[in-house]
């Protein structure tokens, strides 16, 4: 085999050059290839336990690395004949069932369904997604397994016991060429060992073409490669199949290496932005972005400003090549069709900045439009998520999704895309598929009903799906309530407290049920830069900030007015209104520039409303934020962000519990005394209110449930006359 420009690699070894990087367990010692089966029986003759480890096994080595398949992407499968008491019973097909992901599959994770009934798809022509689907539910063996995945069909038809579909960035650069370019070079690397297939849509189009041909495939060949969507290798074991997927990545990898050479530094057309300089920026633009993609949801954003996407994305000969598409369909699900390129001048001012970027939004938003409207003849709707990646030079890269996880898969599925991209580029010319077929695969409805299904279910089912939640305080007591709640309404969450320690221990235990939507950080309130750098989390972490709960304290001091010190008024004003006033600056600022409303909820007292013995300091402090809050309902409201405040009083909390010590050692009578003479002064004999309650409050205030509620206060303290707002 003589390839022009190429050193052919042969069993074992390069011929000359150096080899590619090695890829999941390959032995150069041995052939690349493995020895070929005959398939009379493609299926092992194992336990379903055995056969379950094995593919298992496979599974998660190759989704271990996103050079072979991206998050959530690619498929594996396992063909046995199980043995029961002696008598084999119908041979099985173990696939991936939908939903999972290769890196932490278990066994748990394949659908069991059956060759024999699964083979009557070699007999049918034609078959609507709903039909298969339903079709594949009754050849399940277990109704409790997860969905199959919908390349089944594809691994029922080709008679190979174990089988794998990647969407290698290998194979991914090789066929995205025209047709007979792509088809050319495959047949020169690697003659009959590797077939060429066009393009045919994921699921039964693409089992019945497989159908057509799989008589026809030579015995001498242990994969396909499928045009503008990857890899299709096989074995008769788990062994040989994954010697032959290493043979076939590290071939095609040493031709592309051939071809591109050494990548070259970037030239920038500005000076190199430094990390402190990025992090402004993106703190400016992060929530304009978030707010000129929520239309009807909200969207959660990924930052990755990172040395080498920076250097990748300023290529300029990208902005076209980026234009023609994406590298696989399965990226047009995960990343979008193309993205938006977001050209900004960094030496202009914040003003122009966000100008530029909302009018550079727009233009890309009628441009879509304008897709849509060339495309569109059964009535589809124009998608509410048609923009996912945002590629910023000198900034990095910005995704778009329903949640923090989504959104950085769609970084890798796109940093993939471009790498595949550019070597199709130097390999002849990238061609993605027509815009028709994209526009089919983007309106798909078998992955689209997933979508629209899951979000219909998000808005039925939570309070705040999507929202990003900063909670001042939020390590303890009521904060660290909130944080469960608002993270179980579907939020996002940020747990401000002074105690680093106590902040990061709450969200480490309330990521285990929510993982990937809670994070921490230090912040103290009486340091004004303390509490920008809270906001400043917010943004980078998760695009913006839709509410803030400030729920920061402390324990007053008890002192008459004879007795009273500068530095105990001081402190309480520092904690309790002027913290409380720079956290609703530092949120407003993030949500006016989201133009999507928001919600301020601040923690006040009955002190604030009803005046105490010896409480001047902390009466004081939380009457002034309670009159601030009314300040800034006036001033926002135009901005559609709501402002209230939550009267909490005798709440189960430890900031309590030591008020009630202090007050009953004050008085010279026990906590139990003290704790009943509580109850005894509320009309409903409420003695201490579980911290959740209030949080409930905070989240229902939060939501849409209060959509027209702005300057208030809402009680919750079992009945106290003399708190009643007046």
């Amino acid at each position: 085999m003589d390839v022009p420009g190429f050193s052919c690699f042969h069993p074992g070894r390069w011929s000359e050059g150096p080899p590619s990087p090695t890829l999941l367990f390959l032995n150069k010692e041995q052939p690349i290839f493995g020895p070929q089966p005959t398939y009379l029986q493609p299926t092992l003759s194992v336990t379903m336990q055995t056969a379950l480890e094995q593919i298992v096994k496979l599974s998660n080595a190759i989704g271990a690395d996103e050079r072979l398949v991206q998050p959530g992407g690619g498929n594996t499968s396992i063909k046995i004949q199980p043995a029961n008491n002696g008598e084999d019973q119908d041979p099985l097909l173990f696939v991936k069932g939908s939903g999972t992901d290769l890196r932490s599959i278990r066994p748990a994770g394949f659908t069991r369904l059956t060759l024999r009934k699964l083979s009557a798809l070699r007999d049918v022509d034609e078959m609507s997604d709903t039909d298969m689907m339903e079709f594949m539910a009754t050849c399940m063996v277990n109704s409790r397994d997860p969905f199959p995945s919908v390349e089944t069909p594809l691994h029922s038809i080709l008679p190979y016991t174990v089988i794998v579909h990647t969407h290698d960035i290998a194979t991914m650069s090789l066929t995205n060429l025209n047709d007979s370019a792509a088809e050319r070079l495959v047949q020169d690397l690697f003659e009959d060992r590797i077939m060429y297939m066009p393009y045919a849509r994921p699921g039964f189009p693409l089992a019945r073409l497989a159908s057509e041909i799989a008589d026809a495939i030579p015995p001498e060949a242990v994969g396909m490669t499928l045009a503008h969507h990857g890899l299709v290798v096989w074995g008769h074991d788990v062994d040989t199949c994954q010697k032959n997927l290493n043979g076939v990545i590290e071939t095609i990898e040493g031709y592309i290496l051939s071809k591109r050479g050494k990548p070259k530094a970037p030239s920038h057309k500005q000076p190199p932005l430094s990390e402190a300089q990025r992090h402004e920026y993106a703190e400016l633009l992060l929530p304009v972005i978030r707010g000129a993609m929520a239309s009807e949801d909200k969207v959660v954003l990924h930052l990755d400003d990172s040395d080498n996407t920076r250097a990748t994305i300023e290529d300029p000969t990208l902005i076209q090549l980026t234009r023609r598409g994406v590298a696989t369909p399965e990226h047009v699900l995960r990343a979008g069709k193309t993205p938006v390129w977001l050209i900004l001048d960094w030496k202009t001012s914040h003003e122009a900045l966000v100008d530029s970027t909302q009018k550079q939004i727009q233009t890309a938003r009628m441009e879509y439009g304008e897709y849509h409207a060339r495309n569109a003849h059964n009535g589809e709707q124009p998608l509410t998520d048609w923009a996912k990646v945002f590629l910023i030079p000198g900034l990095g890269i910005v995704t778009a999704f329903k949640d923090k996880k989504s959104a950085i898969v769609a970084n890798t599925c796109y940093k993939a895309t471009i790498e595949s991209v550019k070597n199709a580029e130097a390999l002849g010319g990238f061609r993605f598929l027509p815009e028709d077929q994209i526009f089919e695969f983007e309106h798909w409805q078998l992955e689209r009903r997933k979508v629209d299904e899951a979000t219909k279910r998000e808005r039925k089912e939570k309070l705040l799906p999507r929202h990003v939640a900063l909670i001042v305080g939020g390590a303890g007591g009521i904060g660290r309530a909130a944080a469960q709640r608002f993270a179980e309404e579907g939020a996002n969450v940020i747990i401000a407290d002074i105690d680093p320690d106590a902040a990061h221990k709450a969200a480490k235990e309330i990521a285990e049920s929510h993982p990937t939507r809670v994070v921490s950080v230090a912040c103290d309130v009486t340091d004004e830069g303390s509490i920008d750098a809270a906001a400043k989390k917010a943004v980078l972490e998760f695009g913006g900030i839709d509410c803030l709960f400030y729920t920061a304290g402390a324990a007053p001091r008890f002192a008459r007015l004879t007795d009273i010190e500068r530095d105990d008024m001081q402190h309480q004003l520092e904690i309790h209104y002027l913290g409380g006033v720079l956290a609703m600056r530092a949120a407003a600022r993030v949500m006016t520039r989201q133009q999507t409303g928001g919600s301020i909820i601040l923690s006040i007292s009955k002190a604030a409303v009803s005046p105490g013995k010896e409480a001047l300091a902390y009466g004081a402090s939380k009457a002034a934020l309670l009159q601030a809050m009314r300040v800034a309902a006036v001033e926002l409201g135009e901005h559609r962000i709501r402002v209230n405040a939550i009267n909490a009083d005798q709440i189960d909390t430890p900031m309590f519990r030591r008020f009630v010590a202090e007050r009953a050692a004050s008085r010279g009578v026990s906590e139990a005394q003290q704790l009943e003479t509580y109850r005894g002064r509320n009309t409903m004999g409420v003695s201490l209110i579980p911290s959740a309650d209030v949080a409930t409050l905070a989240v229902l205030l939060a939501s849409d449930r209060f959509r027209y509620t702005t300057g208030d206060i809402i009680t919750i303290d079992g009945g106290l006359p003399e708190a009643f707002p007046r």
